[in-house]
């Protein structure tokens, strides 16, 4: 029984490797059995027994065709099946070359219409000015492109950019509502108006249904913390203005940093050396203190 699962496996497997040998010596032993029925198979050889068995049905069924009787029977099986065999993979390759295979093809292809709405590619899908942009962001990548492209940072005070970029790296989801400055709120207003700019060209190309709750993504709960640790307050002191957890005001403050990192390298892709200042000055403005500090442990 051994010998005829190894040349079952060999013959499933390896069907471009068939020669006469093992089908030789498989035939021999199967010829000693009765019925696969009569073997003790475990339930890990179900997929053997369901394969003898086959084997066995058309080798039952070969005795009314003439060419089992041939001399040139195997050279002529060893031909059929590898003839078999090449038609089989040439099907797999094909299908695997065609949009059918993919399963995301429609989603991507509906991204890629959006990025030519917004003007990120070309009509021949060649990467434009903002697309390369877009590029150098790590996360929210179109909104962050939408927010440089359309000035939005250019009249608002450095300490106003970070806090309000903080609703991208803020994720919890009930927190104390901040009290906001008049050009704190204008500013969400702006942010909120450009990111619906993104979102009404997903709603068009069919990416999502409509636009209802898309502002749930964009958490606005450290505006105000973040906008005092930019100012200069003490950490103990802006405690005070959240019920966030320290830990997570700290996370989000050093991912806020990663954030002007990305911005600045835009600002370098577009040419504007003021406003890569800005942005580094932007970050130099919250990295420091115990927030940055290299172990809160011993520091």
């Amino acid at each position: 029984m051994e010998g005829i699962k190894k040349n079952l496996q060999h013959m499933r497997f390896n069907p471009r490797n068939w020669d006469r040998t093992p089908i030789d010596t498989l035939s021999r032993e199967m010829m000693q059995i009765k019925k696969p029925s009569e073997l003790n198979y475990e339930v890990k050889d179900m997929d053997g027994v369901d394969l003898l068995n086959n084997i066995m049905k058309q080798r039952g069924a070969m005795a009314n065709y003439s060419c089992s009787k041939c001399s040139t029977f195997d050279d002529h099986f060893k031909q059929t099946s590898e003839l078999m065999f090449v038609k089989k993979e040439l099907e797999r390759i094909a299908y695997s070359l065609s949009y059918q295979s993919l399963q995301f093809m429609p989603e991507f292809e509906d991204r890629v219409r959006v990025l030519k709405r917004l003007r990120y590619l070309g009509n021949e899908d060649q990467l434009k000015l903002k697309g390369k942009a877009a590029c150098a962001m790590s996360t929210s990548e179109l909104v962050i492109t939408e927010l440089v492209f359309d000035n939005f940072f250019k009249d608002l005070e450095i300490e106003a950019i970070v806090a309000i970029l903080s609703c991208m790296v803020f994720q919890q989801k009930r927190c104390s509502d901040p009290a906001l400055t008049p050009e704190l709120e204008a500013a969400k207003k702006q942010f909120l108006t450009l990111a619906h700019k993104i979102v009404e060209a997903e709603v068009a190309e069919k990416l999502r249904p409509n636009d209802a709750d898309f502002e749930e993504q964009f958490r606005f709960g450290l505006v105000e913390v973040v906008y005092r640790w930019a100012k200069g307050e003490e950490f103990s002191a802006i405690m005070q203005y959240t019920d966030v957890d320290e830990g997570t005001i700290v996370r989000c403050i050093t991912r806020l940093d990663e954030v002007l990192r990305c911005i600045k390298d835009v600002a370098r892709i577009v040419g504007d050396v003021d406003f890569e200042t800005k942005m580094e000055r932007a970050s130099l403005t919250i990295k420091r203190d115990i927030v940055f500090a290299a172990s809160l442990y011993v520091q």
